[in-house]
C-alpha cells in the first residue's frame, strides 16, 4: 500500500521486515547442513514411533470406539483388544450387539474382570446407538469433570458437552478418545487427557503435525527442537503405547 504522505518503508535495514534469508548461503554452511540433516533424521525417527491406538483404527465408527474403550478401561490392551475383535466379529453392528445373549458376552469378558457389568454396558451402549444415536451437531451435557488452565491456575471444571456424552459409561477417558479420534477437525488440540497412552499420542501428534511441544496440563508450548524430538522418540521407544 502506498501513501501520499509517507514514503514506502524499505525492506532493507528495516525493523518492519525480517532480513531476507539467503538460501544458497545457508546451503553452503556446513554447520547448518549438519543440523538440518540431524533434525530431519530425528523427525523421521519420531514419525516411525507413532503410537498405535485401537481408537484410531476404528475412528470411522464412534460405536466401535466406545465398545473398545469400555474394554480398555482398567484393562491392558494386550488382553482387551483380542476380546474386542471377537465381539465385533460376532456382533458387528449396534443392532446385533444390542440383542446379544448376556451369557455369551459374559463368557467372552470373564478374563477381563467386571464381566457381568461390562456385558450389560456393551448392550446398553448399543441400544443407545439405536434409540438415541449421537448427532455431531447436537452435543449433550457431560457427567464427568476435567481440568482447565485459567489465569495460570489449574481448575476442575465440568467436562464440555459432546455428541456421545449421553451414552452409558462415557466418562472422561471415553470422551477424550471420542474427541481426539472422532471429533470435529482440530478438536483433538483442545483435549487434555489424563490417560497416559492418550497423553503420549498427543505429544507425538503435536510434534509431528504442529511442530509444538505439548503438556497434558498446560497444553501446547514452544516450537519443538532437536533435543525435544530426540527425547520424545526415546520415551516412545522405552515406553511404547500398549494398545
Amino acid at each position: 500500500m502506498h501513501s501520499r504522505y509517507f514514503s514506502s518503508p524499505s525492506d532493507r535495514n528495516s525493523r518492519f521486515f525480517p532480513p531476507v534469508v539467503d538460501i544458497d548461503e545457508l546451503k553452503s554452511d556446513s554447520s547448518f547442513c549438519a543440523f538440518y540433516e540431524d533434525f530431519v533424521a530425528a523427525m523421521t525417527d519420531l514419525y516411525c514411533m507413532k503410537p498405535t491406538l485401537i481408537q484410531e483404527h476404528v475412528s470411522e465408527s464412534p460405536w466401535k470406539l466406545l465398545i473398545a474403550v469400555t474394554l480398555l478401561n482398567k484393562t491392558a490392551g494386550k488382553k482387551s483388544i483380542p476380546v474386542f475383535f471377537d465381539i465385533i466379529r460376532t456382533w458387528p453392528t449396534p443392532d446385533s450387539l444390542a440383542q446379544a445373549p448376556l451369557s455369551l458376552l459374559f463368557e467372552l469378558l470373564r478374563d477381563l474382570g467386571f464381566g457381568e457389568k461390562r456385558a450389560h454396558r456393551l448392550v446398553d451402549i448399543s441400544r443407545t446407538f439405536l434409540v438415541d444415536p449421537p448427532v455431531p451437531a447436537r452435543p449433550r451435557p457431560s457427567r464427568g469433570y476435567t481440568t482447565a488452565l485459567s489465569e495460570a491456575r489449574i481448575r476442575t471444571v465440568r467436562y464440555p458437552p459432546t455428541p456421545v456424552s449421553h451414552v452409558p459409561g462415557c466418562g472422561p477417558y471415553a470422551l477424550d478418545s471420542y474427541r481426539i479420534f472422532c471429533g470435529a477437525e482440530g478438536e483433538w488440540k483442545s483435549v487434555r487427557p489424563t490417560d497416559k497412552e492418550l497423553t503420549k499420542y498427543l505429544q507425538w501428534r503435536w510434534a509431528i503435525e504442529a511442530y509444538r511441544k505439548w503438556d497434558p496440563v498446560y497444553g501446547p508450548g514452544n516450537s519443538i527442537d532437536l533435543e525435544y524430538v530426540r527425547a520424545l522418540t526415546e520415551l516412545l521407544r522405552r515406553d511404547p503405547v500398549e494398545h
